[in-house]
């Protein structure tokens, strides 16, 4: 790993925690069929981070995506902050431990349906 990229969760540093680390912010893609096309809408940015081969600090933030951590990525003089849960962890046909994490939901701006009791007077 780079000695300018440092990874931090929950404002510990877990740079040393794996051998090294991938990060992504990949789009939705949303389809439409028109009938006679197909329309491609682009919807907003994720947070995905997979670390290889953590220690087992690292692997223990695994916990099926129930707390939400803030993974901060230093790299020179820029930054990225997510809040992320760490959903899953396995081990690859050529032995490479992997812990995968992605974009907290936020259950308060979340879509979502709600009550609205005002229409049902209507």
């Amino acid at each position: 790993m780079s000695d300018d990229i440092r990874l931090e969760i929950d404002g510990e540093d877990f740079t040393a925690e794996c051998e090294s680390f991938e990060f992504k912010t990949p789009r939705l893609v949303y389809e439409e069929d028109t009938g006679s096309c197909r329309k491609v809408f682009l919807g907003p940015a994720g947070f995905q981070i997979t670390l290889i081969n953590p220690t087992q600090r690292a692997r223990a933030l695994v916990d099926g995506g129930r707390t939400i951590r803030m993974v901060k990525i230093l790299a020179c003089d820029l930054s990225i902050t997510h809040s992320t849960h760490f959903i899953d962890e396995w081990t690859t046909t050529d032995a490479v431990r992997k812990v995968f994490g992605r974009l907290a939901w936020d259950i308060d701006c979340a879509a979502k349906w709600i009550d609205e009791p005002q229409l049902a007077e209507a």
